[in-house]
């Protein structure tokens, strides 16, 4: 074979997990559990909207547009993927306790890993309950099981 025909074998460089500055995960896991309870009472409120709307819709329509109310689970799926895909790597409960998503390199996570990270926390959540909480408690950057499938992780804002 000539040398033009053989492939270069390069290694593929080794990615390297960012490196976070000292405070990084200090109350991370409390500042998620109430950053959630913040977001489900934002989710809360919006679904009591599209079921109020779609009430009224039904009702107008005698009932034509019921069924549409089947769609209201997709709200949480949009505000989690939407808020966690945005510039700011967070929902809003996240913001207000501080702290942002970034992916294990430290990138901020496009839409489709926010929707990755909504989906598998709702899977893990229900089929692991406990598991998935107990999780963050024996590693040192505090990462749900999730978080780990999802290649992500939870920083203070000012890192």
């Amino acid at each position: 074979m000539s040398e033009n025909n053989q492939i270069a074998r390069v290694p593929f460089p080794a990615a390297e997990e960012a490196r976070w500055p000292a405070g990084a995960f200090d109350g991370i896991i409390a500042a998620r559990c109430m950053a959630f309870l913040a977001d489900l009472l934002v989710i809360l409120v919006l679904l009591a909207a599209a079921n109020i709307l779609f009430g009224i819709l039904g009702i107008l329509t005698f009932g034509l547009l019921w069924p549409g109310a089947a769609l209201t689970p997709l709200i949480a799926l949009a505000y989690f993927t939407l808020s966690l895909g945005s510039r700011h790597s967070a929902t809003p409960g996240m913001r207000w306790q501080g702290i942002e998503l970034r992916t294990w390199d430290g990138r901020r996570p496009g839409y489709l890993q926010g929707a990755l990270q909504t989906l598998l926390f709702y899977v893990t959540v229900t089929v692991g309950t406990v598991l998935v909480l107990l999780v963050p408690l024996f590693n040192t950057r505090r990462r749900c099981l999730h978080d780990y499938l999802c290649g992500t992780v939870f920083v203070r804002r000012s890192v």
